[in-house]
């Protein structure tokens, strides 16, 4: 029965379009996804409204766009690839919002708090808003389907365009031993997917155990290993227990790891593969060498006493695992930090964690790969006749994949400069600090607000800015760059001419 739906189906289809029959059935998942919080929504006699309107009309466009339309299999051209991209995750701010706009807020909050979901940065505009709980799962769950979806859209969309794709997925899981990486995109997507399910169970049932409501665990459970960082309550996570931080800052590192080290270790049990990894090992060395200069500035700053000092340490440790892997939770009062130390939080905010994670910044094995070529270029200075190539996990990197971790790392610093001085205009109240503090927020998609300037006092144009720049971070600039080129544009308008003379001449 189901084999005679599916001919019957596929009989349906009079146009041609891979593209439309994947938005088709990425209309349909969300339309589907809706109907979770809208059960929540019963269970606390909350209104479902604002879930369940949007649904048919989501089921039925995505039925019609998927049945209508036929795919013709891979997708040669860059440049559908990137628009794909694009319209897939407009499409899903838009339905993300769609929520926040029925419960009555402004257009522009509403969209904000999509942007900042599902690009997993956590930051909010609704300010001391009180929600109702199936909007605050909404919120978290959006983190949550972000945080795979910065691993998977990759994985599914890219590698449609043939060698470029194999380029893209080995530069952005460099580091984690992928240089023989040959599983399959859709068993590489299953396997992720299940390792972040089983990572997600394994942290709340922790949670629950630890003394966690229910309902709080779920939230806070979405919101760390997508590295997001919304939380259920308004606090945090600094009004949970010493316990509970723990088991949130192990599961904040976990989401901000390479997953295929967690492939390698989980289902093959090459539990090495973390040691063998130089990234893995260097993060861990940037994480604690950042704690401890924040650490020592703190005490040194403020004069502690020698009995505030494992208080201060822990709450530093925490702090920059939680910015360096964009999760944004935040346990300590940053009020008196003296400006080093938030002048180093912003690097390890804007460096990020790892690659082929959930986390957002510039990533760690970028840093890398600029450390050795920056090594190698002083040492041939002295030895110009020597010959020394970049290498990662004793690997020779290629000269385009050095050129394009360069390339991404000057974006991040040219966007994140445009940002505050953006900001600096729209906002002439704020100071540079603040402006630095909100764009690294954005762009890293850390979301931790810091300075003194509540995001709800932002104007409009301000909020939209910074979803621009959430988005922008999120895709790691330079794929949003290509939105700025005539290049991508005349490649783009080209192929769509080609498919409708092909669709042509195949009718004739």
């Amino acid at each position: 029965m189901l084999r005679t739906l599916h001919i019957r189906a596929k009989s349906m289809a009079r146009w041609e379009s891979g593209l439309i029959r994947l938005l088709g059935a990425i209309d349909m998942a969300m339309g589907a996804v809706l109907l979770v919080p809208a059960m929540i929504a019963v269970y606390y006699g909350e209104d479902p409204m604002p879930f369940v309107c949007p649904v048919p009309v989501l089921l039925f466009l995505g039925a019609l766009q998927y049945l209508l339309f036929r795919s013709s299999g891979r997708i040669s051209s860059v440049s559908k690839v990137m628009m794909t991209m694009f319209v897939v995750w407009w499409i899903a701010f838009l339905v993300g919002a769609i929520p926040f706009r029925l419960c009555g807020f402004s257009f522009i909050d509403s969209l904000f708090e999509g942007v900042s979901g599902l690009t997993t940065t956590g930051v909010s505009a609704l300010g001391d808003a009180v929600l109702p709980n199936s909007l605050i799962f909404w919120r978290s769950f959006t983190q949550w389907a972000g945080g795979i979806a910065v691993v998977l859209i990759f994985l599914f969309l890219i590698p449609a365009m043939g060698i470029g794709g194999k380029t893209f997925v080995n530069n952005e899981f460099a580091g984690s031993g992928t240089y023989n990486f040959s599983m399959g995109i859709k068993n590489a997507a299953k396997n992720f997917l299940s390792i972040y399910v089983l990572l997600s169970a394994i942290e709340a049932v922790l949670l629950i155990i630890s003394g966690v409501e229910s309902f709080e665990a779920a939230t806070m459970t979405l919101s760390t290993i997508s590295t997001g960082g919304f939380m259920a309550g308004g606090n945090s996570i600094v009004s949970y227990p010493f316990a509970v931080q723990f088991i949130v800052l192990a599961f904040m590192f976990l989401g901000g790891t390479n997953f295929y080290l967690h492939y390698r270790a989980v289902r093959k049990r090459e539990f090495s593969a973390y040691r063998e990894s130089q990234e893995f090992v260097w993060t861990v060395i940037w994480f604690l060498a950042a704690s401890a200069a924040i650490a020592s500035v703190i005490l040194i700053g403020t004069g502690n006493t020698a009995a505030d000092i494992g208080g201060t340490v822990w709450n530093t440790v925490f702090t920059v695992v939680s910015m360096g892997t964009t999760t944004g939770y935040v346990i300590a009062d940053q009020t008196f930090w003296p400006l080093a130390a938030y002048v180093i939080m912003w690097i390890v905010m804007l460096f990020g964690s790892m690659s082929g994670s959930t986390s957002g910044g510039i990533k760690i094995y970028r840093i890398v790969i600029l450390k050795s070529y920056l090594t190698n270029g002083v040492y041939k200075m002295f030895h110009p006749r020597s010959v020394r190539d970049v290498r990662l996990d004793g690997h020779s990197v290629s000269d385009d994949s050095v050129v394009s971790a360069i390339v991404v790392i000057i974006a991040f610093i040219a966007f994140l400069t445009v940002s505050v001085a953006v900001m600096l205009v729209l906002e002439p109240e704020i100071g540079v600090s603040e402006a630095m503090g909100l764009s690294i927020s954005t762009i890293s998609n850390t979301g931790i607000n810091t300075g003194s300037i509540a995001l709800d006092e932002l104007g409009s144009v301000s909020k939209i800015f910074l979803s621009f720049m959430m988005w922008f971070g999120r895709l790691e600039v330079v794929m949003t760059l290509l939105l700025f080129t005539r290049t991508f544009w005349t490649e783009l308008i080209l192929d769509i001419k080609g498919d409708w003379r092909a669709a042509g001449s195949r009718k004739i």
